[in-house]
């Protein structure tokens, strides 16, 4: 009797983990809502001077992304795909001292409080990891929320 326990608490394992880690892998967007400020930051495999990180926060609504700067204010709205792993997220300018239109396509992952985000500025190939190599022209930042 306890090997067939055993099997049927096997087999109900099996059918489990996967939805717990399909569960477990997708972004709750309603978690990107608030204030966070910047960890680090690359572009083109570059390192940000750490000097405008912390001069810059970024403010995340339900719709659009407030990135404040030295440089000025910008609003984004966005778009996320919590289907792919890791989620894409699709960015637009729509206010900002550069003007508006400007696209990017990234991806997006939220674990506590740490936010990691990498994308192609111009419009270029969606990254499949989150990393800013020489001249891959890509932009990643790690941010923390601000409490």
């Amino acid at each position: 009797m306890s090997a067939k326990l055993l099997l049927a608490c096997g087999v109900f394992s099996l059918v489990l983990v996967p939805v717990r880690a399909d569960e477990q892998g997708k972004l709750d967007p309603a978690k990107l809502i608030g204030t966070w400020t910047y960890v680090s930051g690359e572009k083109d495999g570059e390192k940000v001077n750490e000097d405008n990180l912390k001069a810059g926060s970024v403010i995340i609504t339900k719709d659009t992304i407030t990135l404040k700067s030295e440089q000025g204010e910008f609003v984004l709205k966005y778009k996320l795909d919590t289907e792919k792993h890791p989620c894409a997220i699709a960015m637009e300018i729509t206010e900002g001292p550069a003007g508006q239109g400007s696209k990017a396509d990234g991806i997006i992952e939220l674990k506590g409080d740490d936010l990691k985000i990498c994308y192609s500025p111009m419009g270029g190939k969606t990254p499949t990891e989150f990393a800013s190599k020489k001249d891959s022209g890509l932009h990643y930042f790690v941010l923390k929320r601000k409490k």
